[in-house]
């Protein structure tokens, strides 16, 4: 089923002469609404993402080097009363194509996105989580990227983080050479950060092992990040939360993908104290630039007397120059914007400079009166130095916002809508860099398809070998209908048989006919 956007018809079809001319220039006299006569932003004016329901979450976005932005979303499928997982991908010349749903969780349970790394060979390896009371595990799953719409191409998900933890977080990574990380929350060995790696691009897993531990019952290890490093590393941050929502503390640690090892990890902030409106570091996203890593983060004021009251929610940067081993101070970049809502994000151009949108508000006083200015914001680190911070205007308030630079000058963002407030669906945004930054759309390799032949096989052609299709695949709905996929394969089939069909017709007319 293909997703539309309504369009509101004028009832002229069949109007003419007068009336239509009538309608025509009391159209081009309509005012401007205010937004749109406001052409100056390079921010393209945010849409609703069709086709996502209401409720989805903020999807996790992936940007290919053939100008493609990749989207996996949790999202109800129409099989049965689960979520499942669903693709879809945009390009500035082609905009959206139609959300297809591609995996489920093989133990009748939802099937929870939690990452997705696409290596550079052209493979998506992607983890989800799914479980019930004490079972309860991270799946993972792969695909190739020109596939990655067909339910078909993507292998059957498989166990790779034993007594996962709810609410639930993974992160993903991996290098040029099939090594591939996975952190996610667990409680093995008591609750805490726990890492599985495979050498052979996700074929085989190891055992997990613990990379933190809470040491404290009551608390939790939430929002794992994971970014990719120079020197054959792969960085992680994360925070520590009480089982009543608090933030208590950030960490950071380094994997070395040669050794597969990870090192002991570093505490990079941690909760000032103070009363019940005081916050706690939280919502770390981080990058490399090639010769920082950056960790970019919400957390309590820790100074008083300043245009924020201390303790409340702003943005914070910790920066280390020596690929991790050693952390400046935190460092609040932006004085007067506060406030929290979900998820901030960063992402590198083509020149490596890190981008980073997060969304809060400024309160000033003008006339007496309290003022608030709210939105997206956008902010670039370059030359040691942040840029003033760039507003966006949404149409409904933001929330848990995600970007990814695109072709290496396109900043592509994503978010949801507020949770406060009624659901409004997923929305997205974009604006072009310094176009001197394009890069050019390389296509990924063509994997060789290996080819099994058939003794016997229909005029002695050899048949491709097919993907497994994982246990239970066809039997549900594609989204957004109540038909099943059957229907489909059978629309490909039903050709095939009346050709075939007409063919012994013919052919026996022609037996008939010989003398």
């Amino acid at each position: 089923m293909k997703f539309k956007k309504q369009k509101f018809l004028l009832p002229v079809r069949r109007l003419a002469g007068l009336v239509g001319l009538l309608i025509a220039v009391t159209l081009s006299v309509q005012p401007f609404t205010p937004v749109k006569a406001k052409t100056e932003s390079p921010w393209k004016p945010n849409e609703r993402v069709p086709g996502y329901a209401d409720e989805t979450y903020t999807p996790f976005i992936v940007a290919d080097r053939d100008h493609y932005v990749h989207a996996f979303a949790t999202q109800w499928t129409g099989s049965g009363l689960r979520n499942g997982i669903v693709y879809r991908k945009w390009s500035l010349e082609e905009g959206w194509t139609t959300p297809v749903d591609i995996l489920l969780s093989p133990i009748e349970s939802d099937a929870a996105i939690q990452g997705v790394y696409l290596d550079p060979t052209g493979m998506f390896h992607l983890l989800f989580f799914s479980g019930e009371r004490t079972k309860k595990y991270i799946y993972y799953s792969q695909a190739r990227v020109e596939k990655a719409a067909s339910a078909r191409a993507w292998s059957t998900p498989t166990i790779i983080g034993t007594q996962a933890i709810d609410p639930s977080y993974a992160a993903i990574s991996g290098d040029a050479q099939g090594n591939l990380v996975v952190i996610y929350s667990g409680n093995i060995a008591g609750g805490g950060v726990y890492s599985v790696y495979s050498t052979d691009s996700g074929s085989t897993w190891s055992d997990p092992e613990t990379v933190f531990l809470t040491r404290d019952s009551r608390n939790v290890p939430f929002s794992l990040r994971i970014f990719p490093g120079r020197n054959n590393t792969v960085h992680a941050a994360w925070n520590v939360v009480t089982n009543l929502g608090s933030d208590i503390s950030l960490h950071y640690a380094r994997y070395d993908m040669v050794e597969h090892r990870w090192n002991q990890p570093t505490t990079l902030n941690q909760k000032a104290g103070g009363g019940v409106g005081s916050f706690g570091p939280s919502f770390p996203s981080l990058v490399d630039t090639g010769k920082q890593v950056i960790v970019f983060y919400n957390s309590g004021n820790p100074y008083p007397n300043g245009p924020v009251e201390q303790g409340r929610p702003m943005q914070v940067v910790s920066i280390s120059n020596d690929n991790g081993d050693t952390w400046t101070p935190p460092f609040i970049p932006f004085n007067r914007h506060q406030g929290r809502s979900g998820e901030n994000t960063m992402t590198l151009d083509s020149d490596n400079i890190p981008h980073a949108l997060f969304i809060q508000r400024i309160q000033v006083v003008e006339n007496g009166e309290e003022r608030v200015i709210g939105g997206i914001w956008h902010s670039e680190f370059k030359d040691g130095i942040w840029s003033s911070p760039e507003r966006f205007i949404t149409e409904y308030p933001a929330h848990d916002v995600r970007a990814v630079v695109v072709q290496g000058n396109v900043l592509f963002a994503v978010w949801r809508v507020d949770p406060g407030g009624p659901p409004h669906g997923i929305w997205f945004t974009y604006k072009t860099l310094d176009e001197e930054m394009r890069l050019p759309s390389i296509a990924y390799p063509t994997p060789i398809e290996t080819v099994t032949a058939i003794p016997d096989s229909f005029f002695g052609i050899p048949t491709p070998t097919l993907t497994p299709i994982p246990e239970g695949l066809l039997d549900r709905p594609i989204l957004g209908t109540n038909s099943n996929p059957a229907v489909a394969i059978a629309s490909g089939v039903i050709p095939t048989v009346v050709i075939l069909i007409i063919l012994l017709v013919i052919y026996n007319k022609y037996q008939k006919g010989r003398p």
